[in-house]
């Protein structure tokens, strides 16, 4: 089966090809921008890189031919997916790809403002066989999205209230989607994912204390202060805004669903918090 990961440089699509390199029953390819980019931040000779754009619909063709499937992530500052999104689907159905594994969002089903919500459901009228991934919080965005506050602020800046969330390692999803891909026993599928255990940010806050060895500690602001915030770093207004709805969940129960799916069909054993903290500590010391 030839594959196509597109987001190769992010933490997902990065951590399925690793998953899935050496396979022998695959044939990856690496849908990217900028290939020469892919060949200097993955440093291996193998990888074989196609041009793709979800900007540019002209990129789409090429980089499907002869592919059987695809792993889909939606880069995150694209919210209009009717226009940047649907089209790579309509093309996916047009060189009669087989499967689609797409990267969602936990708890999508009920939340119709995201754009996962309408990927998902594009790609199911689209006749596409499909597996939908739905992950609670990444632990990854503890040292992306919200590194620079607690590297350089000592603070996590986060409109959740006292609502917990419930996180999961990227790897841990990988490790589940290498078990999806060409097995039609997982097509047709939604599957949440979850960690095992849901978390307060006071409680966040206090094990990044303790692991980091200094005080940081957790502030709630309204929305529109974090959406502020957030625009001053200079984010994308379409991003910023689906963060806020999302920490609105949280706040308001929506982001403690928690479920062992994880262990008891993919048989992968959920990382743990603290030591996905106390093995990154680095990003976030200052003299990194």
């Amino acid at each position: 089966m030839n594959l196509l990961i597109t987001g190769i440089t992010g933490n997902f699509g990065y951590a399925v090809y690793k998953v899935l390199k050496g396979r022998s029953d695959l044939e990856i390819y690496a849908g990217a921008r900028n290939p020469e980019r892919v060949n200097f931040l993955i440093e291996d000779p193998e990888i074989n890189v196609r041009r793709f754009d979800f900007d540019d619909a002209g990129t789409y063709e090429a980089a499907l031919e002869g592919i059987e499937a695809v792993v889909l992530v939606r880069p995150p500052a694209i919210t209009k997916v009717k226009s940047k999104i649907f089209p790579f689907i309509d093309m996916c159905r047009h060189k009669n790809i087989q499967h689609i594994l797409f990267l969602s969002l936990q708890g999508v089903e009920s939340r119709p403002y995201t754009p996962h919500y309408k990927i998902e459901h594009y790609i199911e009228k689209s006749g596409i066989p499909y597996t939908f991934l739905r992950p609670s919080f990444f632990m990854e965005n503890l040292i992306t999205a919200h590194r620079e506050e607690i590297r350089y602020e000592s603070r996590l800046l986060v409109p959740a209230g006292e609502g917990k969330t419930n996180f999961i390692a990227v790897d841990d999803i990988a490790r589940a989607a290498a078990r999806c891909i060409g097995n039609a026993q997982h097509y047709r599928i939604a599957y949440e994912l979850t960690g095992e255990e849901n978390y307060s940010y006071y409680d966040v806050a206090r094990i990044l204390s303790e692991e980091l060895g200094r005080t940081i500690s957790y502030e709630k602001p309204g929305m529109f202060p974090f959406m502020l915030y957030r625009l001053k770093k200079g984010e994308p207004l379409g991003f910023v805004l689906v963060m806020s709805l999302i920490y609105r969940a949280v706040k308001t129960g929506k982001g403690a669903d928690q479920n062992e799916n994880l262990s008891e069909i993919f048989g992968v054993t959920p990382t743990d918090l603290r030591e996905f903290i106390r093995d990154r500590r680095t990003y976030f010391e200052l003299d990194s």
